[in-house]
């Protein structure tokens, strides 16, 4: 089978890390490293950086197309809203000439902007989508309103619950909450989580990272690893961890903070900014923590609480989401699962029960391990063979 999946977003595919759109890209080159094993070769097309179509060969059956669309860094989704035609109409002219007319059996598409591309780029094949976040479930903010991009995603994203062929979430919880959204959705949707890697499985030595990062002998270092958004509630993490730098026993508390480099004058005495990392260097960034902090306002799934769990660190969510949802009925730890205002006593029950992280770490490592890779790509190598279009090579 020949797939094509069109990537088209604010980072290249090949910049996996924690950092600006870090998340979609681990979740798509762990999905293209297994599908040929599944019988499916797959074509991407990717935001470029040169003036000319690049050719990369990542991984076996696997062809990136890095097209240029004269953007300009750095990158901001208004940026890659106002680049895409030119995208479309550079992929257009590359797949003339990378594949003959109606090559491929499916299409698959990430991300509404990836979704519009693929909708003016490949007709007939089958689309398969996956939106990763929905815009109509985020917060909005008073300066949200009226915003010409946040209407142009909302419009493309119901348009497109309707145009696509099947739409993949990764958690039952995203699509339920979604399907009350997008009506469109009904006898569409189809849930694959992801996997993780097997580096998370075995970090490298505690020890070790912790020297590397600078973090104190005898100090408890909470890890809070993720982009810049506001939804991602940076500043609720670093008001509780300030509370609890003030209490008995509190200057032994630190914070790691990885993706993005806050402002030093808004942080307290104890934070570390690690700044962008490379999704190879988050094994020992768990490794050094004692717990990892999510409290994202809204995910559709959540690749860090995964990784975290996998690497055996205790993990602190909100109680209102898949994560929260999962670790009271599988890991056995409700009190860190926390409700509106309660991140900090979470914060402060994992610090101070050493048997509460013992136990979550246990569970929490355990309920990781049904996450693989090959059941994520078996799954989706069954979507897009049921997907293709009549007639097309099984």
């Amino acid at each position: 089978m020949e797939h094509l999946l069109v990537s088209y977003h604010t980072c290249p595919l090949e910049e996996p890390g924690v950092g600006l759109s870090g998340g979609m890209n681990v979740f798509l080159r762990g999905l293209l490293r297994g599908l040929y094993a599944h019988g499916i070769r797959t074509d991407v097309l990717t935001r470029g950086k040169g003036p000319v179509v690049e050719v990369t060969h990542p991984f076996p059956g696997v062809r990136i197309f890095h097209v240029p669309c004269d953007w300009r860094d750095p990158p901001s989704r208004e940026s890659a809203y106002r680049s895409l035609p030119r995208f479309v109409e550079n992929a257009r002219r590359t797949l003339r000439a990378a594949a003959p007319s109606g090559s491929y059996d499916t299409v698959s598409a990430h991300y509404w902007m990836s979704g519009m591309a693929a909708r003016e780029l490949c007709s007939p094949p089958p689309l398969v989508f996956m939106y990763h976040t929905v815009e109509a479930r985020k917060e909005r903010r008073p300066e949200d309103s009226g915003r010409g991009l946040l209407s142009a995603r909302m419009a493309a994203e119901e348009a497109l619950a309707g145009e696509a062929d099947r739409v993949v979430f990764l958690s039952e919880f995203d699509f339920a909450a979604t399907r009350k959204l997008l009506r469109a959705l009904e006898g569409k949707g189809t849930v694959i989580p992801p996997g993780v890697d097997d580096a998370f499985r075995r970090p490298p030595p505690r020890d070790e990272a912790r020297r590397k990062l600078g973090v104190p002998a005898g100090s408890f270092l909470f890890l809070l690893a993720t982009r810049e958004d506001p939804g991602k509630n940076l500043p609720s993490a670093v008001d509780a961890f300030r509370a609890l730098r003030g209490e008995r026993g509190g200057r032994s508390l630190r914070l790691l903070i990885a993706g993005q480099r806050p402002a030093p004058a808004s942080l307290p005495p104890g934070v570390l900014c690690a700044g962008p990392v490379p999704h190879a260097g988050m094994p020992a960034l768990y490794s050094a923590a004692d717990a990892a902090l999510c409290p994202s306002a809204y995910e559709s799934f959540g690749l860090v609480p995964l990784e975290a769990l996998a690497s055996g660190v205790p993990v602190i969510v909100p109680a209102e989401g898949y994560w929260g949802e999962k670790i009271r009925a599988e890991a056995g730890a409700g009190r860190i699962a926390y409700a509106p205002g309660g991140l900090a006593e979470a914060m402060r029950s994992l610090w101070r029960d050493e048997g509460l992280r013992s136990r979550l770490a246990e569970g929490g490592t355990r309920l990781a391990g049904r996450f693989t890779w090959e059941k994520c790509t078996a799954s989706w190598a069954r979507l897009l063979s049921s997907a293709a279009r009549p007639g097309s090579r099984r």
